[in-house]
C-alpha cells in the first residue's frame, strides 16, 4: 500500500504518542506535518494556476508571484500592502531588493497579458479592460485560489 512520506510520518508519530514515547512532542509534530502538507498543497495549486496562465519557472517572477499570492492568501482579512509588506518580505527571502521583485512580477504580468488574456479574464471573473497592476494581479489570483479552497 503506497503512502506518502508526510502521511507515513504522521502514522509513526501517532503510534509513538499512543506508546507514551515522546508524548509531549508528538501532537505538535503531527500538527506541524499536517500544516506543511497543507502548505505544499496550497503552493502546488498556486504554481498550477500560474502555469495555466502561460508562465513557467524560467521567469524569476514565477517564484516571486507564487510567494506573493501565498502571503496575500494568508492575510485576506486585510488589504494587500504590496510595497510595504509583500515586496520587502520577498526581497529578504530571495536575497534581492524590492525593485527587482516588483520588476520581475511586472514582467510575469506582461507575459500573461500578452499570451493568455482570456485565461486571466476568466480567473478574474470579469473582463479586464487594462493590464492589471502587480497588486491587482496578486489579488485576483489569491481570491480565485481562496474561493477554490473554500468551495
Amino acid at each position: 500500500l503506497p503512502c506518502s512520506l508526510p502521511n507515513f510520518c504522521v502514522h509513526i508519530l501517532q503510534f509513538l504518542s499512543k506508546q507514551q514515547i515522546f508524548p509531549q512532542t508528538c501532537s505538535y509534530n503531527i500538527k506541524s506535518l499536517r500544516s506543511r502538507k497543507g502548505e505544499q498543497t496550497r503552493m502546488k495549486n498556486i504554481y498550477g494556476i500560474i502555469r495555466k496562465l502561460g508562465i513557467n519557472s524560467t521567469y524569476k517572477g514565477y517564484f516571486f508571484v507564487a510567494d506573493a499570492i501565498a502571503l496575500a492568501m494568508n492575510s485576506q482579512e486585510k488589504p494587500i500592502k504590496i510595497t510595504k509588506e509583500i515586496y520587502p518580505s520577498l526581497a529578504v527571502k530571495f536575497k534581492t531588493n524590492t525593485l527587482n521583485i516588483e520588476h520581475n512580477i511586472r514582467t510575469v504580468i506582461n507575459v500573461c497579458w500578452e499570451t493568455n488574456r482570456d485565461g486571466l479574464n476568466e480567473i478574474a471573473g470579469f473582463p479586464l479592460v487594462n493590464k492589471p497592476t502587480n497588486s491587482e494581479f496578486i489579488d485576483i489570483l489569491a481570491y480565485y485560489l481562496s474561493s477554490s479552497e473554500e468551495g
